[in-house]
């Protein structure tokens, strides 16, 4: 089982105090992301974060290798392609991400107008399970008659913002299916930190840990949580494992990023943030360079280490 490190949680949430904490996460402006104000920002980034997962191929044996593609002749992988991508088609035309439209969009219109980059169709390990999260996601807004920004009024006007935004979001199709609403909380902070506050917090209490691959990784190899040696042998060869493993490394991630939000007093996207910036020198493929790491000097350097191989819409 793997289980939470009490005395790594409390070294890291240590350290996590003395940063500086003038920086309290990513603001989700720049090339990658829409302009200021722009009219049609909030269908971008829902429907962007809806598709906040999955970035691997994997073989018979496990994990293969990340997803990569061309944007401008630069190559990009994961999360970023996908922004990237999006943020071409939103380019385009900022209709792009209106539910009207992707309720009613076909195979054709989504792998060829949005899913696309300088060499074509984006080589997704699930087409028909993006196409079909699509489709459904346009209907439910469609069926209710309302829009992502009828959700964000209402939200901005109840007493606990988050809390009901979190609640609301809870029932749309393809942010309904992961216990951990790591595409719901990832959502909630792009809005919230942008500098327009779509979302404008008043309940910080409400937030949750943002629990995806990376961040498993991360947190595995911190030492945050420890597997024991049954579960070692399948994380470092990267093979595929159940849905009860996987579920339970994930739990354990869960509970120890908890706690360290209660211990350092720091905030899920400040965490989040570190975290983020600390993937880049930890990769997935390639030897980390601890060097580099702002946790270089408490990090157990559990490299050989992985996030659990489980192919799911979650994250």
């Amino acid at each position: 089982m793997a289980t939470v490190n009490a005395e790594q949680i409390k070294k890291f949430s240590e350290f996590l105090k003395q940063l500086p904490d003038s920086d309290h996460g990513l603001s989700f402006t720049g090339d990658m992301y829409p302009k200021l104000n722009h009219q049609e920002a909030i269908n971008f980034f829902f429907f962007v974060c809806l598709h906040q997962y999955g970035f691997w191929h994997g073989n018979e044996s496990g994990y293969e290798k990340p997803l990569v593609g061309v944007i401008g002749g630069k190559e990009s992988k994961g999360s970023e392609l996908l922004w990237k991508v999006a943020m071409r088609a939103f380019d385009k035309s900022g209709s792009a991400f209106t539910p009207d439209r992707l309720a009613y969009i076909d195979a054709e219109e989504l792998f060829l107008d949005i899913f696309v980059d300088d060499n074509g169709p984006i080589l997704f390990p699930d087409p028909q399970e993006r196409f079909r999260i699509t489709k459904n996601y346009g209907r439910w807004f469609v069926g209710k008659g309302i829009s992502p920004s009828d959700i964000m009024g209402v939200a901005n006007g109840s007493n606990e913002p988050l809390k009901y935004f979190l609640w609301q979001v809870r029932q749309i199709a393809g942010y309904n299916e992961d216990p951990f609403e790591k595409k719901n909380l990832l959502l909630a902070m792009t809005l919230a930190n942008r500098p327009e506050k779509f979302l404008r917090v008043k309940d910080p209490q409400n937030w949750l840990p943002i629990i995806d691959y990376h961040l498993m990784r991360l947190s595995l190899r911190l030492g945050l949580v420890d597997l024991d040696q049954s579960e070692q042998g399948s994380n470092k060869a990267r093979g595929w494992v159940d849905g009860d493993s996987e579920y339970n490394i994930r739990s354990a991630v869960y509970s120890a990023v908890t706690q360290v939000i209660a211990e350092s007093g720091r905030s899920m996207s400040f965490i989040d943030q570190k975290m983020w910036m600390a993937r880049r020198y930890c990769p997935e493929m390639t030897k980390p360079d601890c060097p580099k790491c702002v946790f270089m000097d408490i990090c157990k350097k559990r490299t050989e280490l992985f996030q659990p191989i489980f192919r799911t819409t979650a994250y």
